[in-house]
């Protein structure tokens, strides 16, 4: 018994050796599961609705047209950069501007921030009787979702403007720090700091244009939807760091009268009215650049026919740091 005993000790003293002479340092008693463990308990992660009721005058639309969306018309004092939010209390902000981007059908090819390359009209307007581009800033609602003010989103990219499937004439939400992205280099695109967080939801609702359009046809349409029996659809595509699809995006039906698409879209024979809140967390848990995009059935050689456009308030977000 005294035997075994006595190597049951040495055992014991051999194998708490054996664990101190096999560390270098007081750190390699944590295992590398463990050392992540406690890096991410350190993270605080932060949840924002972020509505447009505090945007400055400085960047909200001048008028139900947006005078101040374009160079030619602004007089001096044109949106660029657009509205710039802070994340609650977290160093993240969120950013919608207006695309800064090469202009195609002008001699010399300038590059500028205009309305008509994509992104955002900070708005208050809700003329719902006028269906032309002139009101391209109104909501087909009384309002914005929790107030008065909401973003109206343009632009689209397909085969015909966009064959290499940049989005870069898409609408772009950007999570980014305090500066924003913004010019560095005239002729080159915006640069910014990415930050990243979760896209929780948002609210959209049809705008002016687009819902009379789609209702009662124009002269760029080929009918009403509801003769085409069409369909219209705004798409939500997250991208990287450098600007890349990472291959998630969701989909979400502002229109349907196609019967054979009755349960993907929700819709039978409607055009959506109000505000509806749609789930975004299928865009991923790390997401630092959302564009939105449109699909539709009315389409020709040169693309959509229905106006891009979608009003959206009250994004659901939430950043960890």
């Amino acid at each position: 018994m005294k035997k075994n005993f006595r190597f049951l000790a040495m055992a014991v003293v051999a194998m708490a050796a054996a664990v101190f002479t096999g560390c270098s340092s007081d750190d390699d008693f944590l295992t590398s599961y463990e050392e992540s463990a406690i890096q991410s308990r350190a993270i605080s992660s932060t949840n924002a609705i972020i509505n447009f009721d505090n945007a400055p005058s400085n960047v909200m639309a001048s008028d139900q047209y947006g005078n101040n969306l374009y160079t030619a018309t602004a007089g001096g004092s044109q949106v660029t950069t657009g509205y710039l939010a802070q994340v609650g209390e977290s160093k993240t902000y969120i950013q919608f501007p207006i695309n800064y981007l090469q202009q195609e059908w002008v001699s010399g090819q300038p590059w500028e921030y205009e309305y008509w390359n994509g992104g955002f009209a900070i708005s208050k307007y809700n003329n719902m009787t006028q269906a032309d581009y002139e009101n391209q800033c109104s909501v087909y609602s009384k309002g914005g979702h929790s107030g008065n003010n909401f973003a109206v989103a343009y632009g689209y990219s397909d085969s015909y403007n966009d064959p290499q499937a940049t989005y870069d004439k898409c609408a772009k939400i950007y999570l980014t720090d305090a500066t924003g992205y913004k010019v560095k280099n005239e002729g080159k695109p915006v640069v910014g700091t990415a930050k990243y967080g979760k896209f929780n939801s948002v609210w959209v609702c049809n705008t002016t244009y687009a819902y009379l359009v789609m209702k009662d046809g124009n002269a760029f349409t080929q009918g009403t939807l509801e003769t085409q029996k069409g369909w219209f659809k705004v798409v939500f595509v997250a991208l990287d760091a450098a600007g890349k699809p990472t291959g998630k995006k969701v989909e979400y039906y502002l229109a349907n009268f196609d019967s054979n698409k009755i349960t993907e879209s929700g819709l039978t024979n409607k055009i959506r009215t109000g505000w509806n809140q749609v789930d975004l967390s299928g865009l991923g848990d790390s997401v630092c650049t959302v564009a939105i995009n449109f699909e539709g059935s009315d389409s020709s050689a040169y693309g959509l026919n229905t106006p891009a456009y979608v009003a959206i308030d009250d994004i659901d977000v939430t950043v960890n740091e």
